[in-house]
């Protein structure tokens, strides 16, 4: 039964054609899709999974927005910022 709800939840799939690619942007999928074994559609599919994989800047800042404050001790962050960057023996 498990593998027949694997079968049918792989064969879920539908097309997405773009029209108006730029043929420079083409090529350069193409070459990236050649330089992993990969077809330009598996590629591209992959790219879509990691770019959706990640929050938008809004969903991330909602998600931030609802941590509580921190307390830096009276400093500012440029203030520790410096600090670490002492500690490192880098310059400001």
């Amino acid at each position: 039964m498990q593998s027949a709800c694997y079968d049918l939840a792989m064969a879920k799939k539908a097309d997405v054609q773009i029209r108006g690619v730029p043929l420079a942007l083409r090529e350069r999928l193409r070459r990236r899709a050649d330089g992993k074994g990969l077809s330009m559609s598996q590629y591209v599919i992959e790219i879509l999974k990691d770019d959706l994989a990640r929050p938008t800047i809004a969903e991330w800042a909602a998600e931030v927005g609802k941590l509580p404050p921190i307390d830096l001790g009276g400093k500012t962050g440029a203030d520790l910022v410096r600090e670490g960057r002492r500690e490192l023996g880098l310059q400001d």
